[in-house]
């Protein structure tokens, strides 16, 4: 599953993986920061991936998100632990970070 509905520079790999900067793929998850607290929550991320087409999955793939980036174990995916989510949506939710 590719991440959907983004607004920035869109390049789809011939893998079917969307191609994105490190820059444009914060600002795409920012937009899910619903409180503004500057961390990702569970529940954020589970509406990240159903906002771009999950489906069945978003609860499962949200929650299996937060267990693999939140290194310290509160619960949220911070800026120190973002590189982690990286690692997740590369490996899970279709994208490819890239150098531009």
């Amino acid at each position: 599953m590719a991440l959907k509905n983004i607004s920035y520079r869109r390049n789809v790999a011939s893998d079917g993986k969307l191609e994105m900067s490190l820059q444009e793929f914060k600002k795409w998850i920012k937009r899910f920061d619903l409180d503004k607290d500057g961390k990702i929550s569970k529940e954020e991320l589970q509406e990240a991936v159903r906002a771009n087409g999950g489906g069945w999955f978003s609860r499962l793939k949200g929650s299996h998100g937060i267990k693999v980036a939140d290194s310290n174990g509160d619960g949220f995916i911070d800026e120190n632990e973002f590189n982690n989510l990286v690692d997740f949506a590369q490996r899970n939710l279709g994208v490819r970070i890239i150098s531009y």
